[in-house]
């Protein structure tokens, strides 16, 4: 019972969800253009091959928001990369939702920062199937980390809610599609909810 809630739950961040948030993107962005006008910017003349970090993701201190970068606001959604102004793979507005929303929690925050690194990843790479491949098995892990530290329901809504912030544009949206569909008749192995996916130090974090 547990593998099968596990691939099923796997099948639907990579599949149901993003066509979900896709049909909440697409409403809310029609929505704006009917106010304001629209301002997107076309996948193709914004993405780029992304390069995977492999350092330990920035973890901010739980009392300590002076570190997070300003909110980009609109700004932040003018193009598909969005503003990373620290560099370290995670949009600014993200790197600030991860903080905020979980304080009290460094293990926590530094696996959504490994997994919300690996999605933004998906979206610069989406017109790359090989690059495609290689993120799924980067999500695959990020995802077998949190699921180890927070348990299987609680990493599930974490995600889900990581992703809903992740793709807030209707070019984010398109991208994770094109990335989806990149793994169209692939097999994916089941990895099990282990720490030793984390890509940082679970043993030097108190909590």
């Amino acid at each position: 019972m547990r593998l099968a809630k596990i691939m099923e739950e796997k099948m639907r961040n990579k599949k149901i969800v993003s066509l979900f948030l896709a049909a909440l993107s697409v409403a809310g962005v029609l929505f704006f253009a009917g106010c304001s006008g629209s301002n997107s910017t076309p996948m193709s003349q914004t993405s780029q091959p992304s390069v995977t970090n492999s350092s330990q993701p920035t973890v901010t201190n739980s009392n300590d928001q002076s570190g997070l970068p300003p909110d980009p606001g609109e700004a932040g959604k003018q193009t598909l990369a969005g503003i990373d102004s620290d560099h370290d793979g995670v949009r600014d507005d993200v790197q600030r939702y991860i903080a905020q929303t979980y304080p009290n929690s460094a293990k926590t925050r530094a696996a959504l920062t490994q997994d919300a690194k690996v999605v933004q990843s998906e979206l610069l790479d989406a017109n790359s199937k090989q690059l495609s491949m290689q993120h799924s098995d980067e999500e695959d892990k990020a995802a077998s980390c949190l699921n180890s530290l927070a348990g299987l329901d609680n990493s599930i809504n974490m995600q889900k809610k990581l992703e809903a912030v992740i793709l807030n544009t209707d070019d984010r949206n398109r991208a994770y599609f094109k990335y989806n569909d990149q793994l169209g008749g692939e097999v994916f192995s089941l990895l099990p909810d282990d720490s030793s996916y984390c890509a940082f130090d679970v043993n030097t974090m108190s909590n």
